[in-house]
């Protein structure tokens, strides 16, 4: 038996009238799930990791991406090198996370308005046009330098 590390990028359609830039219609980011399977191969990892993760479609949210990967070769990537490998989530998403926020502490934290955090984590802002004082403040409670945002 080896363990195997198993990612799902989730997105969902946008509500009625909601426009994700720059493609009106495009689907928007949700999040990512992630999932430690053991079984004997690759291919009853992934089967066990789908159907794992394919309970969020009770919720109609829908994984779009799957990865598989032994736990070996996850644990020597690090979670920063799966991401930068398999870049969905935006940055910013993925730092608060990792930090075990939410978007709402996060806000509190930094100063920044939870509205620009959301912008940013659903697409609709970039993390670059963020004034000086918000990037580095969220970079400062998440302790990564503010390029790692951009």
């Amino acid at each position: 038996m080896e363990k195997y590390y198993i990612i799902a990028d989730l997105k969902r359609n946008p509500a009625a009238g909601e426009d994700v830039p720059p493609v009106p219609g495009a689907q928007v980011y949700v999040g990512r799930m992630k999932a430690i399977i053991e079984a004997e191969n690759w291919e009853t990892a992934m089967k066990q990791g789908q159907e794992l993760i394919l309970g969020c479609l009770k919720r109609h949210i829908v994984p779009y991406q799957w990865v598989w990967m032994p736990v070996k070769d996850a644990e020597k990537m690090g979670d920063t090198s799966i991401y930068d490998r398999y870049p969905t989530a935006t940055r910013l998403t993925y730092e608060r996370v990792k930090a075990g926020l939410t978007q709402k502490q996060l806000a509190e934290r930094s100063g920044v308005n939870i509205r620009q955090i959301q912008r940013v984590e659903l697409g609709e802002s970039e993390a670059g046009n963020l004034t000086a004082k918000n990037l580095l403040a969220l970079a400062d409670v998440l302790g990564i330098d503010p390029h790692e945002l951009i």
